[in-house]
């Protein structure tokens, strides 16, 4: 096996998310060929190097990639365990065999779609602003939104916490009873709370919010709290459309 940037091999071999390992390694817990790291791109050969985790060894390999979708309902955190006990993705997904992690998050009171994977080249993709790719979301917002301040912000974007943030699209779809309204929001960015913080300094304070697809990858009827494995034919046409590159391991 050629040499891999240590980080790279944790993730792939299913230590824990992107996040997780990258802390671990910066707060010094490994050790290689016993002296102790805090550089997650040190460079390992995982055929040849001693890799301990505090004192223990650990032996690993490299986990065949899964891609899933899971259908977060509303009151379960967005993570595989929560420090409080409350309801969280692993409550869902004890049949999936693979160790997956989260891509990205979907608050407490959001419902939608949650990438799950051991990819963390894929992972680490879907979360660069830079590669542009769009999440959708359907809203229940309080009111009417105007043709101006529909086109305002496709146009513009919204300036928020000391930078603009850009919209792709928004599509109406329904209006309800109460004269407030559904909308379809397609957006790049990823900060917390984005599109509540969005739509309430506009006027139309978010009510409910649901994630439906992200790129090419979509709920479709997946009943929530359900899972689905993605398709090999849906993982190749997300990287066609997307023009995506693997990172090398060096």
């Amino acid at each position: 096996m050629e040499k891999m940037k240590l980080q790279k091999f944790l993730q792939n071999s299913g230590f824990g998310s992107r996040r997780e390992v990258r802390k671990l390694i910066t707060d010094k817990n490994f050790k290689i060929n016993n002296v102790i790291t805090a550089d997650p791109n040190l460079e390992i050969d995982p055929e040849t190097d001693s890799i301990k985790y505090g004192n223990k060894v650990i032996s690993l390999k490299i986990e065949k990639k899964s891609y899933f979708i899971f259908n977060k309902p509303i009151g379960v955190i967005s993570s595989l365990k929560d420090p409080e006990g409350r309801l969280s993705i692993s409550n869902f997904i004890e049949k999936i065999k693979e160790r997956v992690y989260p891509v990205g998050r979907l608050d407490y009171n959001s419902e939608g779609l949650i990438l799950l994977t051991n990819d963390g080249d894929l992972t680490n993709f879907i979360i660069s602003p830079k590669n542009s790719i769009p999440k959708i979301y359907l809203l229940k917002i309080k009111g009417i939104l105007s043709q101006d301040l529909k086109g305002k912000m496709e146009r513009k974007g919204v300036f928020l916490d000391g930078k603009r943030v850009k919209i792709l699209k928004i599509d109406r779809v329904s209006r309800t009873k109460g004269n407030n309204s559904w909308i379809r929001v397609s957006i790049v960015e990823g900060q917390k709370h984005i599109l509540r913080k969005m739509f309430k300094y506009s006027g139309h304070p978010v009510e409910k919010l649901r994630r439906v697809a992200i790129g090419n990858f979509s709920l479709r009827q997946l009943p929530s709290g359900h899972w689905r494995e993605l398709t090999d034919e849906e993982i190749k046409r997300f990287k066609k459309l997307y023009n995506y590159q693997s990172e090398p391991s060096r």
